[in-house]
């Protein structure tokens, strides 16, 4: 515990990472209950959440490889920002599912937002070496797998809780205040990685 406290204490930048990881997780915990509660609550039929549950699957899947050769080449730290950003706007999305009480945007905004998912959970994973020191890592590779498990018992409950207050209020919840801009904020913070610039090959010198 007393390395934890440390780490979190001394080294900012990744104090700032570990912040953007739990607001954004408890996000995407939290709208996966809050979704699949909605399918089941429009539809009574489990083979539509097998449904959503796929069309979030299969994009956070495929754009993983994507999102690894675009942080590789560009800057990571605004990558990030604008993954939380873009799933911000379309968590708020899923309200026009309970207004319209229309499966398909279930579809279409689950899949938009796994498809952007990748880019922030991949450019932290990328990110840490930078910014934790050798005696460092081992000690951040071990709080951010921690912090995984702590996320997804409080996103869960949370998903489970808030929507007894209305499924719009819960999207609001998830998408504005508490989750994904906070967790942009917190990436802000993290030192800005150089565009990825490929070697030129040297010319012969001339005699």
């Amino acid at each position: 515990m007393g390395d934890l406290l440390k780490l979190l204490r001394r080294n900012r930048n990744y104090r700032y990472m570990w912040t953007g990881q739990i607001v954004s997780e408890i996000g995407d915990n939290f709208n996966n209950i809050a979704v699949f509660a909605l399918a089941m609550a429009l539809t009574h039929s489990g083979m539509v959440v097998a449904g959503v549950l796929l069309s979030r699957a299969i994009p956070a899947i495929t754009m993983g490889s994507l999102a690894g050769v675009v942080l590789d080449r560009f800057d990571r730290k605004r990558i990030m920002i604008a993954s939380d950003l873009i799933r911000a706007v379309v968590a708020l999305g899923f309200i026009f599912a309970v207004i319209s009480h229309r499966i398909w945007v279930l579809y279409a905004f689950s899949a938009l937002l796994m498809a952007a998912s990748p880019f922030f959970t991949a450019g932290r994973s990328a990110i840490l070496p930078t910014i934790a020191n050798s005696e460092e890592l081992h000690t951040a590779n071990s709080l951010t797998q921690t912090t995984q498990w702590m996320t997804l018992t409080v996103g869960t409950f949370l998903g489970a809780t808030v929507i007894a207050i209305g499924y719009k209020w819960a999207f609001t919840f998830n998408a504005l205040p508490s989750s994904f801009p906070p967790a942009a904020s917190g990436a802000s913070g993290l030192p800005v990685r150089p565009a990825f610039v490929p070697r030129a090959r040297s010319s012969p010198r001339m005699r």
